[in-house]
């Protein structure tokens, strides 16, 4: 054991894997609706293991966590920046208050308690749910012109402070928002997400799922005799009818297999593949192109569906209708519609805009051939899109730098703040022009989770050996501190929603949970809803909530420096 120990120290960096896999097992751990959670887990961990005397690099520290706000950044700055536009304006206004409530609230309770900067910004980072904050405030307190002791001992307490009231922001914020806020606002929870669920989810999945292509179903066939003689293009024009499109994309003659032009001409015997929606398999008349037969060679060609930038005059500005008729090549379909980055549901007369892209599916010449004569293929790749990734950090940390002084006190965005906000509009850059800076979900996962995991276990690990001291000393009037800042934004939320913004009882929910970032709590609401009709309530305050409480790591330090 003594050597395991002395390894340890030796070698720091086999201690921050070490509390990972620990940290990453403990937070599995569930109890009832509450689940422990990663970043707690690694924190708690940390701290164990500190207490080896064990001492990681500051600059590890800030690589994670500079990976961690990018990858953060860019992930929410699609929905950011859609939640500025009309339409969601009104959540965004609720969210910015909420969590103007929640910084104002530490601040009233951290002032009558006589918290330093350390104790203040770790009762907003847990009692607020947002482990971010960790990091940014001890990134701001290193800047304090304070002695080096009274620095560190702030430091250092801040993760301690996390860690004592994030149970209760997480957990009390679920119970209030799922439990205590539908009788606030006099609903059943249940039957008012129904009543949301008929009005918008449905309308939507419905809109998608009926402009989408679906998958395209290739069938064999005899073809009739009564077709004999007539070429492809007139037998297709006969058969799709609706508007449906159909295409007669192979025909097997004496063996062998051809892609056959417009103006081919069917012979006797011939064996046909026809390419249609699947959805469009009722509104076809089966029984009158001939005999169905499985005939593996006709139909196993090489098919894909690829995203296309679009950057052609061929297709901007015309409706999807014309682009049909008049750009696509016979056998590709339109799969989906994005714009913004989003996929949008579409009909005949919907105009396609520069930069928007299309999905098209298809055999994979015609659709590799047509990509490039409409734009620029925007293919799923694992390779993440280095370059941009780290000119993206790089542009932050510069324009983090600079800092305006405020009395005593310098006043920057930080290189982390900096890289938040790069992260952003890097997001924004890549979902117009989805051809650049790509990163695959599974990298930004691993930028976002684990780039804040390995940043916390650093912190929980340099924290130990003052983490015991500082228990003793604030332990359960600070925890109760933490009751209070978490109790007061939440049910602020709720009456805002309700008396301000007459939102739905599910969105006021949702939207609170979002401006307050706590995951467990959208989770709880969502269960007691027996619907996912609060999340529509989520996603834009999720975005503004992770933006403005990491940054209140920083402004918190200037009311009590």
């Amino acid at each position: 054991m003594t050597w395991f120990v002395h390894a340890l120290q030796s070698h720091p960096e086999l201690a921050l894997f070490l509390t990972l896999a620990i940290g990453y097992a403990v937070g599995k751990i569930q109890i009832g609706s509450f689940k422990v959670g990663s970043v707690t887990g690694v924190l708690i961990t940390g701290v164990i293991i500190g207490q080896l005397n064990i001492t990681i690099d500051d600059t590890v520290k800030s690589v994670f966590f500079l990976l961690f706000l990018f990858a953060l950044g860019y992930n929410a700055g699609p929905q950011f920046f859609k939640g500025l536009k009309k339409e969601g304006i009104p959540q965004v206004i609720f969210s910015v208050i909420v969590c103007v409530i929640g910084l104002i609230s530490t601040i009233i309770v951290g002032k009558i308690l006589g918290y330093n900067a350390g104790q203040a910004s770790g009762l907003a980072a847990g009692a607020l749910t947002q482990s971010a904050v960790i990091g940014v405030a001890q990134d701001a307190i290193s800047n304090l012109s304070i002695a080096a002791s009274d620095k560190k001992s702030m430091m250092d307490f801040v993760p301690v402070g996390y860690a004592v009231t994030y149970i209760f922001g997480t957990i009390g914020c679920a119970f209030i928002l799922a439990t205590v806020g539908p009788k606030i606002l006099g609903v059943d929870l249940e039957e008012e997400s129904k009543k949301l669920d008929n009005i918008s989810k449905d309308k939507l999945e419905n809109s998608l799922e009926n402009s989408r292509a679906g998958d395209l179903d290739y069938r064999a066939y005899i073809i009739s005799d009564k077709y004999v003689g007539q070429s492809v293009s007139t037998i297709e024009k006969k058969l799709a009818r609706d508007s449906i499109r159909l295409f007669l994309v192979r025909i097997k003659r004496e063996n062998k297999v051809f892609k056959p032009a417009g103006d081919e001409v069917i012979q006797k015997n011939d064996h046909v593949a026809f390419a249609f929606k699947e959805r469009d398999v009722e509104k076809i008349n089966l029984l009158d192109i001939g005999q169905e037969i499985s005939d593996y060679h006709l139909i196993n060609f090489p098919t894909e569906s690829l995203a296309v930038y679009v950057k052609s005059d061929k297709v901007i500005g015309k409706s999807i209708k014309e682009i049909r008729h008049h750009t696509l090549t016979r056998g590709v379909f339109i799969s989906k519609l994005q714009s913004t980055g989003e996929e949008v549901p579409y009909q005949n007369d919907t105009i396609v805009q520069n930069h928007d892209v299309l999905t098209l599916t298809g055999p994979v010449d015609e659709v590799e051939v047509l990509a490039y004569q409409l734009g620029r293929p925007a293919r799923n790749s694992d390779e993440t899109d280095m370059i941009f990734v780290g000119l993206g950090i790089l542009l932050g940390g510069l324009i983090g730098i600079p800092a305006l002084m405020i009395g005593k006190v310098g006043i920057s965005l930080s290189t982390s703040g900096g890289a938040l906000i790069m992260g952003l509009i890097f997001g924004l850059l890549h979902s117009r022009r989805p051809t650049i800076g790509r990163i695959p979900s599974s990298t930004a996962w691993f930028l976002s989770n684990v780039g804040l995991a390995a940043f916390v276990a650093v912190v929980g690990i340099n924290a130990g050996p003052g983490f015991v001291s500082g228990l003793k000393t604030s332990g359960i009037s600070f925890f109760l501190a933490g009751v209070i800042v978490t109790i007061i934004p939440t049910l602020a939320g709720i009456l805002l929603g309700k008396y301000v913004f007459k939102f739905k009882a599910p969105i006021t929910l949702g939207a609170t949970a979002g401006a307050l970032t706590t995951t467990a709590a959208i989770g709880a609401i969502c269960e007691k809803a027996k619907s996912n009709a609060p999340v529509l309530g989520y996603t834009v305050p999720y975005a503004v909530g992770n933006i403005l409480l990491t940054v209140w790591g920083s402004i918190v330090i200037i009311f009590f420096s």
